[in-house]
């Protein structure tokens, strides 16, 4: 359909789990023809001035933003953050409390690592700009370690392989090496968007949920639950459209973004297959609360 814009409500910088800066996400934005833009990094709101700054060159409207692990029931669930006020002291006393509590489960990380042969150095993974680190972070880490590489060869039982073939190799749910996210009761975390006077959605339902989970989502629309990120790199089409449908009857608002990283391997198509993931400025423009 004919459109004069693109929007991105969900991408991530180096202050979590990105390996790019604000700045440079904003070129990316810029490219790609987006005009109302999201930072919405993990557990942090460091890069939201830098990013608001840098997107004023373009001319692009940014939504302050930010995603919170969320804990419910024996799941972890991602939740968007939108329209965030920055200055918020409980949104602050949370973030800090959680970005501190990661680094000393990073830190748990190293032992478990060494008996398996692997080095992370953590001193230069903390001297990063990350606030909040990410397993993204860590593998990054570990891979430009040069002496890793071979323990990582034997390990996956082959010389090449990608971020996620790591992740679910040493760090999924079961593996030795697995550190859970630090996750606030899901009532806590939309009491605390609410505080922030923000506005709340469900990120990449698709990728946390199975089709017959839908008493999920009316649970969290009777917690809460603003919105419901449809449209999602991580979605294939059936997917959508059945978000889609979840969205209309549950009366939430449809919200969409890349997820874009940066250097993943799924970030190679956000790149290069535009018109999979570039959302017309009409999505943004049905959703009357921010």
């Amino acid at each position: 359909m004919p459109t004069t814009g693109y929007i991105d409500l969900h991408m991530h910088s180096h202050f979590s789990d990105g390996s790019k800066s604000p700045t440079e996400l904003t070129t990316l934005l810029h490219k790609k023809g987006v005009k109302v833009a999201a930072l919405a990094d993990h557990n942090t709101i460091h890069g939201q001035y830098e990013f608001q700054g840098a997107a004023k060159k373009y001319n692009i409207k940014v939504i302050p933003a930010v995603e919170i692990y969320a804990a419910y029931k024996q799941m972890t669930l991602h939740i968007l953050g939108y329209n965030i006020d920055l200055n918020n002291s409980e949104l602050h006393d949370f973030l800090r409390e959680s970005q501190v509590k990661r680094k000393k489960r990073i830190e748990s990380l190293i032992p478990l690592l060494a008996r398996k042969g692997l080095y992370l150095d953590i001193v230069e993974l903390f001297a990063q700009p990350a606030t909040y680190i990410g397993m993204a972070n860590v593998i990054r880490q570990i891979r430009k370690t040069s002496k890793n590489r071979p323990i990582l060869q034997k390990i996956m039982g082959k010389s090449d392989f990608d971020y996620y073939e790591i992740y679910n190799k040493l760090f999924s749910r079961g593996q030795t090496t697995h550190i859970s996210e630090v996750a606030l009761p899901i009532k806590e975390v939309f009491h605390l968007i609410k505080k922030a006077h923000g506005f709340t959605s469900l990120a990449h339902p698709g990728q946390q949920l199975h089709f017959e989970q839908g008493n999920v989502i009316k649970d969290l629309r009777l917690l809460g639950l603003k919105g419901l990120e449809c449209f999602s790199s991580h979605h294939n089409w059936d997917q959508t459209a059945h978000y889609l449908t979840v969205a209309k009857r549950q009366k939430l608002f449809v919200t969409g973004g890349t997820d874009y990283h940066g250097d993943l391997p799924s970030d190679n198509i956000i790149e290069n297959y535009h018109n999979y993931t570039s959302l017309p400025l009409s999505i943004y423009q049905q959703i009357k609360l921010f």
